[in-house]
């Protein structure tokens, strides 16, 4: 490269939104040579603002009307059979900021005072933001007050507020380059009561016999307001009171809480409150029933895998078309372990063709009797059947017959 050229071409470039910009450097090298021009890595080619000049000595890109989202880096490549040689500078396009974003986030709603923050501009365009500009609407008139430039922080403290009215905000950034479209606040109420909304019914995560864990979502309406806390209650099954698990200054931080304050044997609901500056809100509906009990453990006993009296898996065939497979067994006997219920409650036939090692379940709810027809078979084809026992606890382990079956056609 021309070390002059270089120098000049290595310096950052700064310019307005909608000006043009240059770019040349001059060069030796023995021909043919590859020349390329990138911006942000990616390749540029002669187009309506863009236009590319090449020669064997010299090279020049010229952008026209340039708009921000060009910003960045710029680089000159080229390249011939001896090698590669950059070069790179750095191209910012000025303009006006982009809209400061939100959510905006109430953090003091009381009868002198309304206080929110929101968050800063994705794209300052190039430069600092200086101020924010606000105007405020008292909602129920058309007019709009200027309040003004409040500087650079993202926060607001308006003191000039009636007690029980509610105020909306219109909120713009501010840089040497211009001004930013504007966001709206919601409607922001003084002082008067405003509760939030119920939360929604608490979920049963886990229950035992001294403890049921318990998960809510937060309402969608909060009030104007950031939610404190939450207060939790719970009802025995039969009873019409409801009875507070932890009291108002001892609010639940937390959607989710585990309720230790049980009985063995006692079936629950329970509902819950969220808390905002105004107080506890509308209770949720209620979860459901609940026993606090240990869980019943997953079923453990297999089924019998060998063909003896009483425990047999038998597959009978039942000439239709398609052909069907009607298959009985016998229940196992549960495990015999002290504390642990371990009682099949019903049963799951699965099915797979031989040349898939997927199975599917032939039943989608379990079933109690001992013995299931399987429809739609293929004539001739051969499939591994396998049952699993189920209960509270879980499913047990599948027993699979000892060998596959054909589906026979009707004799004749």
């Amino acid at each position: 490269f021309n070390g002059e050229d270089l120098e000049e071409f290595t310096k950052p470039s700064v310019i307005k939104v909608g000006q043009n910009v240059a770019f040349e450097v001059s060069f030796e090298g023995r021909e043919p040579m590859k020349i390329q021009w990138f911006i942000e890595d990616e390749e540029v080619l002669d187009d309506i603002n863009i236009k590319i000049e090449k020669s064997c000595t010299h090279t020049r890109l010229q952008l026209t009307k340039c708009q921000r989202k060009i910003s960045g880096e710029v680089k000159l490549k080229i390249k011939n059979e001896y090698g590669i040689i950059e070069a790179v500078t750095q191209l910012n396009i000025l303009d006006k900021p982009t809209p400061p974003q939100g959510p905006v986030d109430i953090i003091e709603s009381s009868a002198n005072c309304i206080e929110f923050k929101w968050r800063p501009p994705k794209d300052a365009g190039g430069c600092p933001i200086t101020d924010y500009i606000l105007e405020r609407q008292q909602i129920g008139r058309n007019s709009w007050k200027k309040l003004g430039k409040i500087g650079p922080e993202a926060k607001y403290r308006d003191v000039d507020v009636d007690h029980g009215r509610k105020y909306c905000y219109h909120i713009r950034a501010e840089t040497t380059h211009g001004t930013s479209e504007m966001i709206e606040t919601d409607d922001i109420q003084a002082g008067t009561k405003a509760y939030p909304g119920p939360p929604s019914a608490p979920k049963i995560i886990s229950a035992f016999k001294d403890c049921i864990n318990l998960a809510w979502s937060a309402p969608s309406n909060t009030g104007g307001t950031n939610l404190l806390g939450y207060i939790l209650e719970k009802r025995k099954n039969g009873s019409n009171l409801w009875g507070a698990i932890n009291p108002p200054e001892e609010l639940i931080s937390e959607r989710k809480y585990g309720v230790k304050d049980v009985v063995e044997g006692m079936e629950y609901e329970f509902r819950v409150s969220a808390v905002n500056i105004s107080g506890a809100g509308e209770p949720s509906s209620p979860s459901e029933f609940v026993f606090a009990r240990d869980p019943k453990s997953m079923f453990h006993g297999k089924l019998p895998k060998h063909c003896l009296p009483d425990t047999e898996i038998i597959i009978r065939y039942r000439y239709q078309t398609p052909p069907t497979a009607p298959c009985h067994w016998h229940g196992p006997k549960p495990r015999e372990e002290e504390g642990v219920q371990d009682e099949a409650k019903g049963y799951f036939v699965e099915l797979r063709p031989a040349e898939n090692p997927e199975w599917s379940r032939c039943n989608s709810s379990a079933i109690i009797m001992c013995s299931y027809t399987i429809i739609g078979l293929k004539s001739m084809a051969m499939y591994w059947v396998r049952v699993t026992a189920t209960n509270e606890g879980g499913n047990g382990e599948p027993q699979e017959l000892d060998n596959y079956i054909i589906a026979m056609p009707p004799p004749g």
